[in-house]
């Protein structure tokens, strides 16, 4: 509660346009069988009455506040929501996915049963569609496997298997995230993978529970591929972020190659092969920023990964990526007609 006294959970919710999702969101909070928490609602400029959705609740509940600010993105909402946390520990939620009504009770008794935890995951993020049915998953991590681990030891084993740069279905303990000084980079889509993984990376102790978020992807599919130059710009930004951070961070070899196996295929498959969507005028600036980055295409030695790398061998990157945007182009009709 915000009484003055710490509570246990802080939830962030960033808010945005987001009037029709925006109930089933605070909701699945408030009605959580654990009680000790607060709501910060970080109302980012919204214009579709959401923010008038934020003050009625801030109104009738003493956990729930509401701070109102210019438009600037869910990297601004979040980091100011961290900013106004007064909880030991804090988590992300999306105010158009939900969680399971259990969630804080499963984080609270990792934390009584392994003390104050840098970072608790979660197995899986269920995938809701846009008629609310929750979507199967094959792949998810295993619990069991991640009983307190140091951080390092936790992201190799996720790369393992799948790695999750969401900072959504997660609990950070707050003064670990603070002493670090973690921040997503404000005016960037591409804020998730710059960061989580290196939240995860350094932290001490860090645990797992069960699945208990419940995502919508109906807006994020949108808002990525939109604006062609600014997805590859911030790509090509956050590729060459990480790199610069591994040539400096110590890691065992496993998981830095690992981590740059997938920047090579996000190198691949969301910049260069996007390049010759974006506006003529700014492939120039994009095509010299990839060059920065082609190195790191060697990590990835897959079918594709070394076809793209002969087709920038034999044809340079110009035309190579002007190749890899028609074969993108012809897959996006096939699967139109499919």
């Amino acid at each position: 509660m915000i009484t003055g006294t710490k509570t246990l959970f802080s939830i962030i919710l960033p808010v945005y346009n987001v009037k029709d999702y925006l109930n089933a969101c605070v909701d699945s909070i408030i009605n959580q069988t654990f009680k000790d928490f607060e709501i910060i609602l970080v109302d980012d400029g919204s214009t579709d009455g959401s923010d008038k959705i934020c003050d009625k609740y801030s109104s009738e509940y003493d956990n729930i506040i509401t701070f109102h600010k210019p438009n600037g993105g869910q990297s601004s909402a979040r980091n100011k929501g961290v900013e106004l946390a007064s909880g030991k520990f804090f988590i992300f939620v999306d105010s158009d996915d939900y969680i399971d009504l259990n969630t804080l009770r499963m984080f609270k008794d990792a934390i009584d049963e392994l003390g104050d935890l840098d970072l608790i995951l979660s197995e899986v993020m269920w995938d809701v569609n846009n008629e609310g049915v929750v979507l199967p998953r094959s792949n998810k991590l295993n619990m069991e496997d991640y009983h307190l681990l140091d951080g390092e030891t936790a992201l190799t084993k996720m790369y393992r298997t799948i790695p999750d740069w969401s900072p959504c279905g997660k609990c950070y303990r707050t003064e670990y995230w603070r002493q670090k000084g973690f921040r997503f980079i404000e005016g960037r889509i591409s804020e998730d993978l710059q960061l989580i993984d290196r939240v995860i990376l350094e932290a001490k102790t860090v645990s797992m529970v069960k699945g208990h978020y419940y995502y919508r992807s109906r807006i994020r599919t949108s808002t990525m591929h939109g604006n062609y130059y600014k997805l590859v710009d911030d790509t090509l930004f956050v590729i060459d972020d990480w790199d610069q951070y591994l040539q400096v961070k110590p890691m065992n070899e496993e998981l830095k190659t690992l981590i740059y196996k997938s920047l090579a295929n996000m190198l691949e498959h969301t910049a260069l092969g996007n390049i010759y969507y974006a506006p003529k005028d700014k492939r120039e600036y994009l095509l010299t920023e990839s060059k920065k980055c082609i190195h790191i295409l060697k990590y990835d030695n897959s079918i594709e990964g070394k076809g793209v790398r002969f087709l920038i061998s034999a044809l340079g990157i110009r035309m190579a990526c002007h190749a890899l945007n028609i074969i993108k182009t012809k897959r996006k009709k096939r699967m139109s007609l499919e």
